[in-house]
């Protein structure tokens, strides 16, 4: 403040507008935070609500994803006379890498196969459809979703023109279809360090004869009428995608009528309850021996 007459302020009044001067400083720089804050806020709920237009689109790709890998898996599981068959699947996130997949071989056997894809999350899921593929194409499928995919026998798998398909020769041309995934992963993906534990059984329903290859999967179960297990389907060679010479053994095991084969992931048995406790293999073998089962739909609904 100014004035033309010297003197014109006194000494009080000076020191009355220094502590106005303050007092005013003070609300100019409130002032001021306060517009700072408004824009900051203003950013920020911009930026809030492009957060929540990438939320609703991830989230629609995740769902989309999900309903990629349920149809994945196979809808309408093939009966042939005297076999029931049934599958439940539930992941615990919105797409997970673990799977299961039954399909019709040739020479009217059944491909008979369960999958877990190390990790989780769309990663996984997407190695999951790979690996599932994978097995149909090498096994030798022959039909896919009601298209016939029938592959001729090559004349060098016969001892004869008219003599039929050795049994063991057609499942391990089959079962050849691991050995060749393996391969593949290993040598195209190798960098992503991606590998699942599998096993793929080979039935034939005339016999209940089971040849079968475990790479590290979960050892499904065969069990009786009465519900007591007769055999764990133990690993046969290590996790399919680890090692390019890896070596998977086929097995032979039967079942005869009234068997139940049982074949899960390790989303069973390590999940955990809200106490933190693991479910484990022997609660699981408690549950599924707690029979008779009259049915495969009883047994999974149990």
């Amino acid at each position: 403040l100014v004035h033309p007459e010297p003197g014109h302020f006194t000494s009080k009044i000076a020191d009355t507008m220094g502590i106005l001067a303050n007092q005013l400083a003070l609300i100019v720089e409130n002032a001021n935070l306060f517009a700072n804050l408004s824009d900051s806020l203003n950013a920020l709920g911009s930026t809030q609500k492009e957060c929540e237009v990438f939320s609703r689109s991830l989230t629609d790709e995740l769902n989309k994803c999900r309903k990629m890998q349920m149809d994945f898996l196979p809808q309408d599981l093939p009966r042939p006379p005297g076999w029931e068959i049934e599958g439940f699947f539930f992941p615990a996130n919105r797409v997970s890498g673990d799977f299961y997949d039954v399909f019709e071989l040739p020479g009217g056997y059944l491909g008979l196969v369960i999958g877990d894809v190390c990790d989780k999350g769309v990663g996984a899921a997407l190695f999951m459809a790979l690996f599932r593929s994978l097995i149909r194409i090498f096994s030798g499928q022959t039909s896919l979703q009601g298209l016939d995919c029938h592959i001729t026998e090559s004349p060098e798998n016969r001892t004869s023109p008219e003599a039929p398909i050795d049994v063991c020769l057609s499942h391990r041309t089959a079962l050849e279809a691991v050995r060749l995934t393996n391969a593949y992963i290993v040598k195209n993906h190798e960098d992503l360090a991606m590998f699942a534990t599998l096993f793929f059984g080979v039935l034939n329903p005339s016999t209940g004869e089971l040849s079968y290859i475990n790479g590290g999967h979960d050892p499904p179960y065969i069990l009786d009428k009465a519900g007591t297990i007769i055999v764990h389907l133990g690993p046969t060679g290590p996790a399919v995608g680890v090692q390019a010479d890896a070596s998977l053994d086929m097995r032979q095991t039967s079942m005869a009528p009234g068997d139940i084969f049982f074949g899960y992931t390790d989303g069973v048995t390590e999940a955990f309850s809200p106490t933190g406790k693991m479910y484990g293999r022997q609660r699981l073998e408690h549950l599924i021996t707690k029979g008779p089962f009259h049915s495969a739909k009883a047994f999974i609904e149990h």
